[in-house]
């Protein structure tokens, strides 16, 4: 076998039950290659990872609580499981906790790929600012969603010669549009993040609250945040809407397709985040979509809809969005599903996996 097509040794330190997660690693998976998951955290089975994926779980902190302690027992239990699965490239999915493991262990090549808020929030304190830096010099590559992104992972301490653009993407064959017909009615405002305060539900729901009556929102306890849970289901109640208001305890990869394609509307207004993939999925399905005002947000979209960023904490902004998203006639909303469809198209899954294959490989050759 020509050795730019042998299968590589890939080894992921990640939440193994994350969908971004399954769909990355079951991508190198089917392409053929020796995928490993080292989940340190004790999540529980996935269900969505390919049966040829292997999940090794390990004790990440160890039983000493002392500092330093849990840092020494994940380089001791890392060095080992990486002599013996001797893998080309370990890859750690988000800076804080996986990225830091994989730093202390001293394998290289490894990889770090931002996801957000663990590099858009600063550091709590300067433990974390540290073990930030230094995890980051030392990646021999880290990627990052957008150009924003990439700002972020430099000033977090990574090298910019060492960072790379590569999107987590979307599959636009599978998330495509549906026929207007099939859009539900009545109209139905969907909320697809999880219930966490990061996700600034509490604007969503005042928001909502502003609209005529004849609408609905739906909302995902999929990772939902129990205690923040209860408080999101008291507010509704405070703001007279709980009968107006489904949440969802569970939702398959299958419901999410559906309520993407027949959603009136979607919406997304994060405190802090990259560019949601929860956002280009609603927009390959040709969905309209109401986005809040962050920078990476703002670098996607600015040029295609500029006029469904709204500013992030403002219920009145997001509410007159979602009135003019649910106001549209059939032709403005096909014409705008297009326009979305077409730059969701720019950000497709395999393109951007298979450009990660190459940088796996090139980081294989130099080890």
């Amino acid at each position: 076998m020509p050795e730019e097509d042998r299968p590589l040794r890939l080894v992921f330190v990640a939440n193994p039950t994350h969908v971004l997660v399954e769909r990355w690693v079951n991508f190198f998976a089917r392409r053929g290659h020796q995928v490993t998951v080292l989940d340190g955290f004790g999540f529980p089975d996935p269900r969505g990872l390919d049966d040829r994926v292997r999940l090794v779980r390990y004790d990440a902190r160890g039983p000493i609580r002392l500092p330093l302690a849990p840092s020494l027992h994940a380089r001791r239990t890392l060095r080992r499981l990486f002599s013996e699965l001797r893998p080309d490239v370990v890859h750690a999915h988000a800076l804080k906790r996986y990225g830091w493991q994989v730093g202390v262990a001293g394998w290289h090549p490894y990889v770090i790929s931002t996801w957000g808020s663990d590099v858009l929030l600063p550091p709590a304190g300067p433990q974390a600012r540290f073990w930030n830096r230094w995890t980051m010099g030392r990646a021999d590559l880290v990627t990052a969603v957008s150009p924003h992104m990439r700002q972020a992972a430099i000033r977090a301490g990574a090298r910019p010669e060492r960072v790379e653009q590569v999107h987590f993407g979307v599959d636009t064959h599978r998330f495509s549009p549906v026929p207007a017909a099939a859009r539900r009615e009545p109209p139905l405002v969907f909320s697809p993040r999880a219930i966490k305060p990061i996700y600034n539900h509490e604007t969503i729901l005042a928001a909502f609250a502003r609209l005529d009556s004849e609408g609905r929102l739906l909302m995902t306890g999929r990772n939902a945040e129990p205690g923040h849970l209860e408080t999101t289901t008291r507010r509704m109640t405070e703001l007279g809407i709980r009968e107006r208001v489904d949440i969802v305890d569970d939702i398959s990869d299958d419901e999410m397709l559906s309520l993407y394609r027949t959603a009136t509307v979607v919406v997304s207004v994060p405190l802090s985040d990259s560019f949601p993939i929860s956002l280009l999925e609603a927009m390959a399905c040709g969905t309209p979509v109401v986005a809040g005002d962050l920078p990476a947000v703002r670098g996607g979209l600015e040029d295609v809809v500029p006029e469904w960023i709204v500013p992030t904490r403002s219920a009145e902004a997001v509410a007159a969005a979602l009135r003019r998203a649910l106001a549209m006639d059939p032709s403005e909303r096909e014409r705008l599903g297009a326009a979305l469809r077409r730059r969701a198209l720019e950000s497709d899954h395999e393109a951007n996996m298979l450009r990660m294959e190459e940088l796996y490989r090139s980081l294989a050759d130099r080890r």
